[in-house]
């Protein structure tokens, strides 16, 4: 909560005393425990409405981070008005809400008696099943992505999600007891590497989400638009020969969910060298998040920079699209 508050830089150099850094995440833990054990208390279908209305409200309070949602959804969505841009930033902002307060609740996700997920496969007999097979999964931040993994474990499935460590300490560790409950293992990013190599060798599944843009990687081209991206769990695949299986999460009412695993993807040029192998494979991935994005882009959670703001300028000043009236300029470095 404090990086929406304080803007990147300002809140980077709290972080550099330890002191302020300490006063800060107290702070936040007191504020984001007691919301979340507000929405703990209450029954899932409850506690996601209300996080609905309680992710709007965001939105309107963090004008700033508001702007980062209305860029990367008119890059995303070119031709769409500034009237259905603003609608579709509130539907974010509400889903970002509900995922919060759905949090306290994963547990009910992965017993089948609940009927909160509906579990689509493709293939009507999917290798990947199969206990003992190295697979690895790929989803994007869409509608409630954590159910992904509690789907897996209806399925069988023993999978290590890859996450990003809170700079909260406290807050993470909160984060990682609610993701425990799906029945999967997390590995912090620091980490990632090595876990899902030990995790491939002994036939389970790495689970990774690779629609946001990261420091190192490769230039692939996602809305028309390059953007810096993991070509891990592509070439985690090939170096197994394990399937590559892209993961469709989607929201209904009711905080139920379809969790839909598509096909293993495959070089479309098997002759090509590992690398060229990679970057395709990674480039296909993108072209389903794509068509997912855009089937309801309102369950996609963008609020922060995916393209790089040049690369967001450029895109946009052609049709001069911008963000609805009434939005504050975001400050260089929120």
């Amino acid at each position: 909560m404090s990086k929406y508050i304080l803007g990147s830089r300002l809140n980077h150099k709290v972080l550099d005393s330890r002191v302020a850094a300490t006063a800060l995440w107290l702070v936040d833990l007191a504020l984001i425990g007691t919301i979340s054990a507000f929405f703990a208390a209450l029954p899932l279908t409850w506690a996601s409405a209300t996080g609905t209305r309680f992710g709007r409200f965001l939105g309107r309070v963090f004008r700033n981070r508001t702007r980062h949602v209305c860029a990367n959804l008119v890059l995303a969505l070119p031709g769409t008005s500034p009237e259905e841009i603003e609608q579709l930033a509130e539907e974010v902002w509400g889903n970002a809400g509900a995922v919060f307060a759905e949090y306290p609740h994963l547990a009910k996700f992965t017993d089948p008696k609940h009927g909160l997920l509906r579990i689509e496969t493709v293939e009507p007999d999917p290798a990947y099943c199969r206990p003992g097979t190295p697979v690895v999964f790929v989803a994007a931040h869409l509608a409630n992505w954590e159910v992904a993994c509690a789907a897996m474990t209806q399925l069988g499935i023993r999978s290590h999600a890859l996450y990003a460590p809170l700079a909260n300490p406290w807050l993470d560790r909160i984060m990682v007891r609610h993701r425990s409950k799906l029945g999967c293992e997390t590995v912090s990013r620091e980490a990632g590497l090595r876990g899902f190599l030990e995790a491939l060798k002994s036939g389970e599944a790495p689970a990774m989400i690779i629609d946001r843009r990261i420091k190192g990687g490769k230039p692939i081209p996602f809305f028309g638009v390059d953007k810096d991206s993991s070509t891990l769990p592509a070439g985690l695949a090939l170096r197994f020969d394990a399937p590559l299986v892209p993961v469709q999460v989607e929201r209904h009412p009711g905080a139920r969910f379809t969790v839909r695993f598509h096909a293993p993807l495959t070089p479309r040029d098997p002759d090509a060298d590992m690398n060229a192998q990679a970057l395709d494979l990674t480039c296909q991935i993108h072209e389903h998040y794509e068509d997912w994005i855009r089937a309801r882009p309102g369950d996609w959670l963008c609020t922060s920079r995916i393209w790089l703001d040049s690369a967001i300028e450029a895109k946009a000043a052609p049709s001069g699209q911008d963000c609805p009236p009434g939005r504050d300029k975001a400050p260089a470095g929120v």
